[in-house]
């Protein structure tokens, strides 16, 4: 089974001021990491079941070591640059458009 490709364009909404486009933005972001990552574990969950490798209860109690924590901090540090793009690029644009012109 082929990964869809990401979509990352969104249709502007008619009478929404920048405020509501930055939130919906952000919202849309974190919708699509949400069923992105339930998909991923519905998998995950599926193939235990069916292995038995791993009992479910194993989950609840898992610590992970320095590698698994450092890798998690990452997509942690990537699903926050994805949701709060909007804000970033909204005060970049506003920033560059508040430079003196040489």
């Amino acid at each position: 089974m082929m990964a869809r490709p990401p979509v990352n364009r969104r249709l502007a909404v008619p009478g929404q001021s920048p405020a509501e486009d930055r939130l919906l933005a952000m919202v849309a972001a974190l919708a699509s990491e949400l069923a992105m990552t339930r998909e991923r574990l519905d998998t995950l969950e599926r193939l235990v079941d069916v292995s038995g490798m791993v009992p479910r209860a194993a989950i609840e109690v898992y610590m992970p070591d320095a590698e698994a924590a450092q890798e998690r901090d990452a997509n942690r540090q990537r699903l926050i640059a994805k949701v709060f793009r909007p804000l970033k690029d909204d005060a970049e644009r506003a920033a560059h458009e508040e430079e003196p012109f040489a």
